[in-house]
């Protein structure tokens, strides 16, 4: 019962939270300011946009050991281009084990039980060019389980990204439907990911001596996500590369005040990207991605 009640105190306080650690090693070593970027495979999840930037057929996959292994992040992806547009596939989950549950006694706070987690994000995208501006949409399947109960639903995102005078603009509305997260429990609880508004503008410059992209992000949702106000709540990122001869890149990047930094190395059609991400209260987040065109 317990367990049941936790869940439907939080509900939308933490349900879009699992799909907010992000994908790829690259965007993690420049502070998750992707948005206004996007130029690579995993733009599925950043801005859907940006894969119709993308010449050839790839496949891409991520491991990730967050806050000290507490939780595992994994990421498999499949894109094929064509002239006209860019179909793509995806799928995202993450997990934790022995997480407690907590009730406050006359003797404190002590641990009721421990559960295992884990979620999953399966994704179908669509990606296509215009004059003006790409135009991105993504149809996801939710799905959640809690060791005693699970979860699921549907949800959709669209992104635009648009270039101007070399700068590149973003934005992708993350959940913009708010259909809700059924759980299969007898209390009938009934959850809805609450909207996520991602936009961001980067900007690259060649330089004699390699490239340099330099990127900036901003997360906008309604408060509520963190606490029951109605205030307008807004993270910001901020992110830079360094590209030799395009194969060896330098990158670092803040993340809500948390300092990331990463590398990467190209070699024919095979990516491989690793970064770290230093949280001030959960500790280190490590990042190993690679992808192979074709």
């Amino acid at each position: 019962m317990l367990f049941f009640l936790c869940l439907s105190f939080l509900g939308d306080l933490y349900l879009g939270e699992f799909m907010e650690l992000g994908v790829g090693a690259r965007a993690l070593g420049m502070g998750n300011a992707f948005v206004g970027l996007a130029d690579d495979i995993t733009a599925i999840y950043w801005n859907p946009a940006g894969l119709a930037q993308l010449k050839n057929s790839e496949v891409f996959f991520m491991h990730s050991a967050d806050f000290d292994t507490f939780v595992t992040t994994n990421t498999a992806i499949a894109i094929y281009p064509s002239p006209k547009y860019t179909l793509g596939v995806a799928l995202y989950w993450t997990g934790g084990s022995d997480i407690p549950l907590t009730d406050s006694t006359e003797f404190g706070v002590i641990d009721t039980a421990w559960v295992n987690a884990s979620d999953y994000v399966a994704y179908l995208s669509y990606a296509r060019s215009f004059s003006a501006a790409s135009v991105g949409i993504n149809l996801k399947g939710i799905y959640r389980n809690w060791s005693v109960a699970s979860a699921y639903g549907f949800e959709t995102d669209l992104g635009i990204l648009s270039t101007f005078k070399g700068v590149k603009f973003g934005i992708n509305l993350v959940n913009q439907l708010g259909t809700p997260i059924y759980w299969s429990d007898t209390l009938g609880i009934k959850d809805k990911v609450p909207l996520l508004i991602k936009s961001g503008v980067s900007i690259g410059k060649q330089f004699p001596i390699g490239k340099v992209n330099v990127s900036m992000g901003f997360d906008t949702s309604p408060a509520e996500r963190v606490a029951q106000f109605t205030e307008i709540h807004t993270d910001t990122y901020f992110g830079a590369e360094y590209w030799w001869q395009e194969r060896f890149a330098l990158r670092m990047g803040c993340d809500k005040g948390n300092f990331s930094a990463g590398c990467g190395l190209v070699y024919k059609s095979i990516k491989l990207d690793y970064a770290l991400k230093f949280h001030q209260d959960l500790g280190l987040l490590k990042r190993l991605s690679g992808s192979l065109s074709f």
